[in-house]
């Protein structure tokens, strides 16, 4: 089963594979123990998670080397001071010094096939660890959208119970911060494993097996440093859509199963160029929208569109300006500047 867990977080197995560990890990607690225990051992690897394209034709360069050298004549030198027929002389060695010259003979490693050999091991390490990487980053990626698609069920079961409104974000208090939304489903009994706010392209520091969505109670309690800790962390890796301001008011987004607004996506950075996510390297996002499709794009603004997930059309991270205009913050961000 081990192996199973490897190739799935590997992204190695078939659909029908995937599919069957998927169902398997929903009905078994131990098991998604393993599978997180795995993706921990698998971190290291996510330094090297940049792709890089290999010189242009190195296989070919390298077998075309390897030919040449191989269609050479073999050169037997004698060794120093000894006479090249002496050996025919003497005649054939016996024991273990024959057995070590038949399957080491010297005339065969020379400088020429040592070099040989280094630029064959660089060949494949060029293609062999650049491919292993990134299928780490495509398995990441197909992980993070399955954790988003598990909380886009959550969030429409929250919705059904709740006259089609998605969980609330207060303007003031202890609240008012948009990853709230993961301690309204994890009390309200949405979420199976809460681990799911977790993305595995995250380098967040809010990952690994002590991390915990705090209670409301934990949260209307905390004050100061540890109030910003949890602010910062309750919501894990993933950013949450704050609703809109109309009419002076600020509105709870509703459920309208909407194909162009974004629900939910890897959190937006505070650093990064047009605040891309810091998750998968910074090279894009997994972005959950309303009718529960995923779309992984690599930049946060649609260019067909123009519309940007991370701002309202003000180009401030704040409130939508209406209830089209979805804006995906981190955890820590009010709804409202100036609460």
């Amino acid at each position: 089963m081990r192996e199973d867990l490897l190739g799935y977080l590997l992204n190695a197995l078939d659909e029908a594979e995937r599919q069957d560990i998927f169902e398997r890990l929903q009905k078994d607690p131990q098991l998604r123990l393993e599978l997180e225990a795995l993706r921990r051992q698998l971190r290291p690897l996510d330094a090297t998670n940049e792709d890089f394209e290999p010189p242009a034709a190195l296989a070919e360069l390298t077998c075309d080397l390897v030919a040449g050298y191989a269609a050479e004549p073999a050169r037997v030198e004698p060794a120093p001071g000894r006479p090249s027929g002496e050996r025919a002389k003497r005649g054939p060695r016996r024991g273990r010094a024959a057995i070590v010259e038949t399957c080491f003979p010297s005339s065969v490693w020379s400088a020429a096939d040592a070099i040989v050999v280094a630029g064959i091991l660089l060949a494949a390490a060029f293609l062999f660890f650049p491919a292993i990487a990134g299928s780490r980053y495509r398995s990441q990626i197909a992980a993070c959208g399955e954790n988003l698609r598990h909380l886009g069920l959550a969030m429409t079961g929250y919705s059904e119970h709740n006259r089609g409104f998605f969980p609330s974000i207060p303007v003031s208090g202890n609240r008012a911060a948009a990853g709230v939304y993961a301690i309204i489903l994890n009390e309200g009994g949405y979420l199976d494993n809460p681990c799911v706010v977790l993305c595995p392209g995250s380098r967040g520091d809010s990952h690994g097996s002590k991390f915990r969505i705090p209670s409301l109670a934990e949260l209307d309690g905390a004050h100061g440093q540890r109030l910003w800790e949890l602010h910062r962390i309750m919501g894990g890796s993933y950013g949450y859509t704050l609703g809109n301001v109309a009419d002076g008011r600020y509105k709870t987004p509703r459920n309208r199963l909407r194909y162009h607004f974004a629900l939910l996506a890897d959190a937006p950075s505070l650093h990064l160029p047009g605040r891309q996510s810091g998750n998968h390297a910074g090279r894009g996002q997994n972005i959950l929208f309303e009718d529960l499709h995923i779309e992984f794009l690599e930049s946060p603004q649609r260019e067909a569109s123009g519309d940007d997930f991370f701002r309202n059309r003000h180009g401030f991270v704040e409130a939508g300006l209406d209830e089209g205009d979805s804006v995906v913050v981190p955890s820590f961000v009010r709804p409202l500047l100036g609460y």
